[in-house]
């Protein structure tokens, strides 16, 4: 999931899995049968911790961290004093002497953390206030973090993790967060801090001094005691992700892409003696997370695993299916083309394609691979030369997006779901279906009464007459833009009263104007992950196959079902040179992305007798 407004430590995100409705623990729908093969509940609960509850995964990841290296520091202590004392009796100058550490210093107090939440409160409402925006608190924190408790949860797990790795001075830092920033950028991020925090203590003890005077000399407009400002918020959230990703890479840790066993989620070993020091199982984690999954994520997580095994017997039926020990070694390979931390699997796997988890990907990037190499023979330059027949029929596709073509599209969205109150409507699906096959036969009707009054005032001016309809007829497309006025439910959030923030994602009640295939796709809540899903996007309809000034739908998408209208057509202005090797690379990609997705959607349809 991408996450367009960053507001006062608060994100307002429309995600894809949204809306989590706590209470009891849903019903997964029994095992799913694919061929001979039952996939059990327990890999439905797994796809759905990977996936929309990984926030609680990774709280239980970062925890461990952290108290991990709180006991390093505890234990360390006597280390210290005995390499201390062994300097000092040697004569040379040991420093200052060591002093034990006190776990009880690194623990967040109710105090501390909730005038941390509060200040993050009163700033988001500052920005944000209800009575001008109709932004509840509540229900922003739950659209960016599942629930108020989860936030408060990971919001108290983020000030202990900067008390034990990036405190406010850099004189305290751990040896790790300096080896961490280095390994990332040389001594730029650490000097940058440093500076940072002087000139924020030089401003504090300035503010302090003065306040101080103000005090004693009795002034009544004293206000309150200043206090030390804050780092960046969104400055200190890299350093954070810096440090744990060097952590994670020294931590043997383990997850179903590792091949743990279906009743385990992850396991970390921290002194690597084979014992993982953290062992979250399943029954546990979903213990959890359970009561926050919705009916949607849900019947997406059984359409992902039907798919997946589908394509995996097709596969293995045709002897195309590569080993475990191929697949694996072919996400080694892919995993140790990523030169930075910052940049990894995750990146295109969630940030990309936005499938749900790297796990989920771990399970797509195999069949996909296999695929690949199955069709390599398609893929052979003809005796003659030139390009093979696959990649010719292609090319055309390939341009318009690679090349930048554009489209600018209307699209009317009916939705099940309530985003302003960050809810799924209760008989949502059914009611927006309803209500959009209705939308769409008024459409028609006014198209077929604007044609027949077009007709009879053509055939009454040929007969020199005026033709003055009973009732006046409404031009198509004002007729359409009347109907999106009133009726689509796309929703884009209030701006701030304080500051400024990018319109860039903003929806327009669906005018999305010249947009390129991927822009257009953003904007639909539509991407790859569900173009492999689905077998389809609405996007693709819109982009590639609508006939201009038409109205076409509804289509049953991400959020409910949409109606659409392509107003224009822009050619692409940078198609693909297929004499430049890299550019001939791309197509080839994109033609194994998209067949393999037929493919498999073939290989579902077989296995379920369509």
């Amino acid at each position: 999931m991408r996450l367009p407004y960053l507001l006062a430590g608060l994100v307002l995100t429309s995600a894809l899995s949204a809306a989590p409705q706590e209470g009891s623990a849903p019903d997964l729908g029994g095992p799913i049968h694919v061929g001979s093969v039952e996939i059990p509940e327990t890999q439905i609960q797994r796809f759905l911790i990977y996936g929309p509850a990984r926030p609680a995964l990774e709280y239980h990841r970062i925890n461990a961290l952290i108290q991990d290296e709180i006991a390093r520091r505890v234990n360390g202590y006597a280390d210290e004093l005995a390499n201390w004392e062994a300097i000092t009796a040697s004569g040379a100058d040991a420093g200052p002497k060591p002093q034990p550490v006190d776990p009880a210093s690194f623990e967040v107090s109710d105090e501390e953390f909730q005038k941390v939440y509060d200040r993050k409160i009163a700033e988001f409402q500052q920005k944000y206030p209800e009575e001008t925006t109709g932004l509840k608190v509540e229900t922003e924190i739950s659209r960016a973090y599942r629930s108020v408790d989860w936030y408060r949860r990971e919001l108290r797990q983020e000030i202990q993790f900067d008390k034990v790795f990036v405190p406010d001075d850099p004189s305290q830092w751990p040896a790790l967060t300096f080896e961490a920033l280095r390994q990332e950028a040389g001594d730029i991020l650490i000097n940058d801090f440093q500076q940072s925090y002087e000139r924020r203590k030089l401003h504090y003890e300035t503010e302090l001094a003065l306040w101080k005077q103000k005090v004693e000399a009795g002034d009544e407009q004293a206000g309150p005691e200043p206090e030390m400002p804050a780092e960046d918020s969104m400055y200190r959230s890299i350093l954070r992700q810096i440090v744990r990703d060097t952590v994670y890479k020294v931590v043997d840790t383990k997850t179903a892409v590792e091949g743990l066993p279906a009743d385990l989620i992850c396991t970390m070993d921290f002194d690597g003696d084979g014992t993982p020091e953290l062992s979250l199982t399943t029954a546990d984690m979903w213990n959890m997370v359970g009561d926050t999954i919705t009916d949607v994520e849900i019947a997406d997580a059984r359409d992902f695993l039907t798919l997946i095994e589908a394509t995996r017997q097709r596969l293995a039926a045709e002897n195309k299916l590569m080993s475990d020990e191929e697949a694996a070694a072919k996400l080694e390979e892919i995993k140790s083309g990523f030169t930075s931390d910052m940049f990894n699997l995750g990146t295109i796997a969630v940030g990309a394609h936005q499938f749900p988890s790297v796990e989920a990907y771990a399970d797509y990037v195999p069949l996909l691979e296999s695929y690949k190499l199955s069709v390599q023979p398609l893929l052979e330059t003809p005796a003659e030369g030139g390009l093979p027949a696959v990649l010719r029929a292609h090319l055309d596709h390939a341009n318009q997006v690679m090349g930048l073509g554009k489209v600018d599209a209307e699209v009317l969205l009916v939705s099940a779901f309530d985003f302003g109150n960050y809810a799924w409507k209760k008989n949502g699906w059914a009611d927006a279906q309803k209500k959009a096959e209705w939308l769409k036969s008024e459409i028609e009707k006014n198209a077929a009464a604007y044609a027949d009054y077009r007709k009879k005032r053509q055939e009454a001016a040929a007969s020199g007459q005026e033709y003055t309809p009973e009732v006046e007829v409404e031009e198509p497309h004002a007729f359409w833009s009347k109907l999106i006025d009133n009726n689509c439910d796309f929703w884009d959030p209030p701006p701030p009263e304080v500051g400024r923030q990018s319109a860039v994602a903003y929806k327009q009640l669906g005018r999305f104007g010249d947009r390129t295939r991927n822009d257009l796709r953003s904007l639909m809540s539509e991407s790859a992950y569900v173009y492999f899903l689905r077998g389809k996007l609405i996007t693709d309809e819109i982009f590639f196959d609508q006939p201009m000034g038409t109205v076409a739908g509804p289509f049953k998408g991400p959020f409910g079902y949409y109606l659409t209208k392509v107003l224009n057509r822009t050619p692409p202005t940078r198609p693909l040179n297929v004499n430049d090797e890299n550019h001939l690379q791309l197509l080839r990609d994109d033609w194994y992305r998209i067949s393999f997705i037929d493919y498999a959607h073939e290989a579902l349809d077989a296995a379920q007798g369509k």
